[in-house]
C-alpha cells in the first residue's frame, strides 16, 4: 500500500514555496526546462565561424528537475539522472505535488572521481551541515543551498566505512557497493609450504585481519541530499536537524525500477553500524544534544532509523506529525516533543524496532511518465567552468575571524589567480570572462570584476549575465566614488542590471542584482526590487541568504505573518548558517506587535 508523506505536507503547507528547475554552468535553470544556454550561443556544433571547437571528457545529463555533470561512464550518468528524476516523481507523489506548477531552479549535480580527488576540491558547507557524525562517517557529500541555485557533488566511487581498523593492511577507501566487505573473522588462508613465523606475521600483514567495514555507496549519498534539497524546497520550514537527515536517509537506499521505486529499505551495513555505536537515548535527539557531536554517537543510520520507525509506525506516525507541525509553527523542539509522551517509551519501541523486519514501500508508474536523460558532451570550455561554479560558495565564503580566516583567504587568492590566468590564456572564450567577472565581482574587486564583464560583452554585447556583473561591479564603484557622484552611477550601474532583466526576463541573477544595488547603497529599496526578491524566493526556497532579506523587508513594512513564515526557516532551521543569528534576532518583532 502507498503511504503518503503528510506529516510533511501539513507541517509545511503555510510557507511551502511553489515552484521547475535551472542548472548551473554560468547561471542557473527552472525545473521543467531541459535545454541549458552556457552563454547565448550554440555549444552542440563542432565548429563555429569556421574555427573547430575543442570538446572534453564531461558530459551533462539533463531532465526536468536535475542537471547531473560528470567524466564517467555515459552509461552510468544517464542511469543516475534517470534515477534522481524517478526520485523527484515519487516525492512528488507522496507529498502530493505531481504535476504542480513549479518555478523553482534546477538543482546541479557534478559527479567528482573518488574521495581523495572530493577532499581535495576543499569543499567547505557554510549553509548545510553533514553529521556531526563520528569520524568513520567520511564526508562525501556537498550541499549549498545558493541564493542562484542549489548545488550538490559527491563521489563516483563508493566509500569504505571503516568501523573497525585492521591489524594489518586496511582496505581501500574505495568499494563497490553490493559486494560483502571485509568481516572480524576475515582471514586469508596461509601458504601451505613451511615459513617461520616472522614470515607469517608479514605476509598476514598484507591483508585485512579484524577489520569491520560497511561500503557506502556514492548513490546512497546523492539520493540523500537530493531528498533533502527536495524537502527544503518545496516545504521549507523550521524542521530539526535529525528529522532532514532522516527524511533524506529514508530514501537514500531507493530501488529504482522500469515501472516501480522502493523506498525505505534498510541501508546495507546497518546491523554493523548498530552493533558498533550503539543505541543514541532519545531524549538527547530532541534536546539537541546529538548536535554537539559528545556523548554516544549519532550517525545516518540512527538517523534512518529514527525517521523510519516514526513513518512506517500507525501508533507514532500521528504523533510525529503533530511535533512536525508544531516546530514549522517555531516552537521550540523540546518542548514540542511532549507529543510523544515519556522519552523512555519512545525509546523502547525504538530499541526494539532493530530493523531486522523493516518495511519498506513500491510505488509504480506507467514506463513513460519518466522522461529519459538529454545527454551532451560539453566542450573544454565549458567544461573548465564545472570545477569554478562547484567552488564559488566555498572560495568566497571566508570567515569573519578565527584560525582559519587566513587559510581560507590563501585558497580564496589561489582560486582567483588560477581563474584570472585562464581568462587571460584563453581571452576569446566567453565563459572564462563570464565566470571570472562572477568571482570578482562576489570577491569584491570591482574594477577587475567590470574588465571582465567588458570583456564578455566585447563578444557578445546581448549576454544578459555579463551585464549583470558590469552592472554590479559598477554599483561597487559607485560606493566608493565621491559622495556627489554616487547616484548618477548608481543610476548608470541599474542601467545595465534593467538591460539585463529585459534580455532575460526569467533569470534570477538580474533581480538579486538589481536589489543588491540598493541594499548594498543603503538605500531604501523600491517596491519593484522588493518584487523581484520575492521571486527569487520563490525560485530557491532553500537559500538563507534571499529569504533574510526578504523578511527584513516585510518586518520594515509591518507584514508581520508573511515575515514570520519567512524567517522561521532561517532563524530556527535545521542548519547553521551565517545568516542565522540576524533571522532570529528579527523573530520577536513580529511576535510581538
Amino acid at each position: 500500500m502507498k503511504r503518503c508523506l503528510l506529516f510533511v505536507a501539513c507541517a509545511g503547507a503555510a510557507i511551502a514555496a511553489a515552484a521547475p528547475a535551472h542548472a548551473q554552468l554560468t547561471a542557473p535553470v527552472r525545473n521543467g526546462d531541459t535545454t541549458i544556454t552556457v552563454t547565448g550561443r550554440s555549444t552542440t556544433k563542432q565548429t563555429v565561424d569556421g574555427k573547430k571547437i575543442e570538446m572534453s571528457g564531461w558530459r551533462m545529463a539533463e531532465t526536468p528537475h536535475v542537471a547531473v555533470f560528470s567524466q564517467g561512464d555515459e552509461k552510468r550518468l544517464r542511469a543516475t539522472a534517470h534515477n534522481l528524476e524517478k526520485l523527484h516523481f515519487l516525492l512528488s507523489a507522496l507529498l502530493g505535488r505531481v504535476d504542480q506548477p513549479d518555478d523553482t531552479i534546477k538543482v546541479a549535480v557534478t559527479i567528482i572521481g573518488d574521495a581523495a580527488e572530493f577532499e581535495h576540491l576543499r569543499l567547505t558547507d557554510s549553509r548545510w551541515q553533514y553529521g556531526p557524525y563520528p569520524h568513520e562517517f567520511a564526508q562525501t557529500i556537498y550541499y549549498d543551498p545558493r541564493p542562484e541555485g542549489p548545488v550538490l557533488a559527491t563521489t563516483e566511487t563508493d566509500l569504505n566505512l571503516i568501523l573497525q581498523p585492521s591489524r594489518g593492511r586496511p582496505s581501500s577507501r574505495n568499494c563497490s557497493a553490493g559486494e560483502d566487505s571485509p568481516l572480524v573473522d576475515n582471514f586469508p588462508v596461509v601458504r601451505p609450504d613451511p615459513i617461520s613465523n616472522g614470515e607469517t606475521a608479514e605476509y598476514l600483514s598484507q591483508f585485512p585481519a579484524n577489520e569491520i567495514v560497511v561500503c557506502q555507496s556514492a548513490n546512497s549519498r546523492l539520493y540523500s541530499g537530493f531528498a533533502q534539497n527536495y524537502l527544503m524546497t518545496y516545504f521549507p520550514a523550521a524542521y530539526p536537524r535529525w528529522f532532514v537527515q532522516g527524511f533524506g536517509e529514508l530514501f537514500s537506499t531507493i530501488v529504482a525500477g522500469e515501472t516501480s521505486i522502493d523506498y525505505g529499505r534498510r541501508p546495507e551495513g546497518f546491523f554493523k553500524v548498530m552493533d558498533r555505536f550503539g543505541e543514541y537515548p532519545i531524549k538527547h535527539v530532541f534536546d539537541g544534544r546529538y548536535l554537539t557531536g559528545e556523548g554516544r554517537a549519532w550517525t545516518p543510520y540512527h538517523a534512518w532509523r529514527m525517521v523510519h520507525f516514526l513513518y512506517f509506525s500507525d501508533t507514532w506516525k500521528p504523533r510525529l506529525e503533530q511535533y512536525l507541525a508544531a516546530v514549522a509553527a517555531g516552537t521550540d523542539p523540546k518542548r514540542a516533543a511532549s507529543v510523544f509522551g515519556k522519552p523512555a517509551d519512545l525509546q523502547r519501541a525504538v530499541m526494539l524496532f532493530r530493523g531486522s523486519k523493516a518495511p519498506f514501500d513500491r510505488v509504480t508508474f506507467p514506463a513513460d511518465r519518466i522522461p529519459e536523460p538529454t545527454i551532451r558532451r560539453l566542450t573544454r570550455a565549458e567544461a573548465g567552468l564545472i570545477r569554478g561554479r562547484l567552488e564559488m560558495g566555498a572560495r568566497i565564503d571566508v570567515p569573519d575571524s578565527g584560525p582559519n580566516r587566513d587559510a581560507a583567504l590563501a585558497r580564496r587568492t589561489a582560486w582567483l589567480e588560477r581563474l584570472r590566468g585562464n581568462a587571460a590564456r584563453f581571452p576569446d572564450l566567453i565563459e572564462n570572462q563570464l565566470l571570472l567577472a562572477e568571482a570578482e565581482c562576489r570577491a569584491g574587486n570591482p574594477a577587475e570584476c567590470l574588465r571582465a564583464a567588458d570583456r564578455a560583452l566585447a563578444q557578445s554585447p546581448a549576454e544578459p549575465n555579463a551585464m549583470v556583473w558590469k552592472g554590479t561591479a559598477l554599483t561597487q564603484l559607485a560606493m566608493r566614488a565621491p559622495a556627489g557622484e554616487r547616484r548618477q552611477r548608481l543610476d548608470e550601474a541599474r542601467g545595465y542590471i534593467v538591460k539585463a532583466n529585459r534580455q532575460d526576463p526569467d533569470g534570477i541573477l538580474p533581480l538579486i542584482a538589481y536589489y543588491n544595488s540598493f541594499a548594498v547603497a543603503g538605500d531604501r529599496a523600491t517596491d519593484v526590487a522588493v518584487g523581484g526578491l520575492y521571486k527569487v524566493v520563490q525560485a530557491v526556497p532553500a537559500a538563507p541568504e534571499p529569504r533574510l532579506k526578504l523578511g527584513e523587508e516585510l518586518v520594515a513594512r509591518d507584514i508581520d505573518d508573511e515575515a514570520r513564515s519567512t524567517l522561521l526557516p532561517v532563524a530556527k532551521g535545521p542548519f547553521e548558517t551565517p545568516e542565522q543569528a540576524a533571522a532570529a534576532a528579527l523573530l520577536p518583532k513580529v511576535s510581538g506587535r
